[in-house]
């Protein structure tokens, strides 16, 4: 009996060869025939996956090795230039000091409590760039502000 196609068939523009290796998702479309026409195509699909494990074995497959060329040790071109790096801005901030204390102290606080920090009175402040440590420095008073003037610069960008 011959196969029937639905009106709504996702593979009726397909190849038949891709058609038949589907035709286990298709078993809802079709209509059931008699069971020489099942076991004809249970051969063909059987004949078209040994012919994929055929092409699949690796003693008929061409591998060969792939070849790079060497890499260049000097670049050649344009560099970036610094200027453009200039107005990009970055989250700076003065670290006094930090301290560890339990979420049962932290609700227990009120005003004019004191917390202890880990530094000593008049050791330098960190001067932090994007969670970086860059600098340390003292505090200064600029115009009623504060300020911190870098005494020591701990690394290099």
């Amino acid at each position: 009996m011959a196969k029937k196609k639905s009106s709504m068939d996702p593979l009726e523009s397909i190849d038949p060869v891709v058609e038949q290796s589907f035709s286990d998702f298709l078993l809802d479309e079709k209509e059931v025939g008699s069971d020489d026409e099942e076991q004809s195509s249970d051969k063909d699909s059987l004949k078209w996956q040994s012919t994929l494990d055929e092409d699949m074995d690796p003693s008929r497959m061409d591998i060969s090795e792939v070849q790079f060329p060497p890499l260049q040790k000097e670049v050649s071109g344009k560099k970036v230039d610094l200027d453009v790096f200039g107005n990009i801005p970055v989250h700076l901030s003065v670290e006094l000091g930090r301290s560890q204390i339990s979420l049962k102290e932290v609700f227990e606080l009120t005003e004019g409590s004191i917390i202890e920090l880990n530094r000593l009175a008049g050791e330098p402040l960190d001067l932090v760039v994007n969670g970086q440590v860059i600098a340390q420095g003292e505090v200064v008073a600029i115009d009623h502000n504060y300020g911190l003037r870098v005494t020591h610069i701990t690394s290099r960008l």
